[in-house]
């Protein structure tokens, strides 16, 4: 029997070629019926620039400023991780002073402004009670109580972690050894 130049001998082709569908098919079932486990396998970076700029991009709706080095610097060097910048700038007076406010017609105060958070924080629209008991809890404790509470969720916990950066289609950052906040 001849061989191709590629090695496989062409009766047996079309039976590798088969295995080689049925392969990539299963993976992408996986993919889909386990985002998150896809999501885990993708590489990290160890780009401290490119997680702030992603985090300006999604959570201010900016391109980040000379201002953001010390975000950089606070991730490379292990001083901060990827949740600590997001609290920081959920928290930052341009963020409440762009996003967080009582607007006119809202049943409840601050609904709008929880409904950002969670787009920012989470990456998805809240659902109607979460929207209602957290626009209670910023009225009552203001925004920062919100923020905590939604950082310190299991559902933020689990889709994000201490190291990967919402809304940006699975980007995490590769921590650095020395990292103290390490989770």
């Amino acid at each position: 029997l001849r061989a191709d130049c590629d090695g496989t001998n062409p009766e047996n082709r079309s039976g590798l070629e088969e295995e080689d569908l049925m392969y990539r098919a299963a993976v992408l079932v996986f993919a889909l019926v386990f985002p998150s486990a896809a999501a885990a396998q993708q590489p990290c970076t160890t780009d401290g620039r490119q997680v702030v700029n992603e985090l300006y991009r999604h959570m201010l709706e900016r391109q980040a400023q000379a201002g953001s080095a010390h975000w950089v610097q606070q991730l490379e060097s292990g001083r901060m991780t990827v949740r600590d910048v997001v609290r920081s700038i959920a928290i930052s007076p341009e963020y409440a002073e762009r996003f967080f406010y009582a607007e006119s017609g809202e049943n409840t105060p601050y609904e709008r402004s929880v409904a950002r958070l969670y787009r920012h924080l989470l990456g998805r629209q809240p659902d109607a009670e979460g929207q209602r008991v957290f626009a209670r809890v910023a009225q009552q404790s203001g925004p920062e109580a919100v923020i905590d509470r939604i950082l310190n969720s299991n559902e933020y916990r689990q889709q994000f972690g201490d190291w990967s950066v919402p809304g940006s289609g699975g980007l995490r950052y590769c921590a650095p050894n020395s990292a103290v906040g390490r989770r």
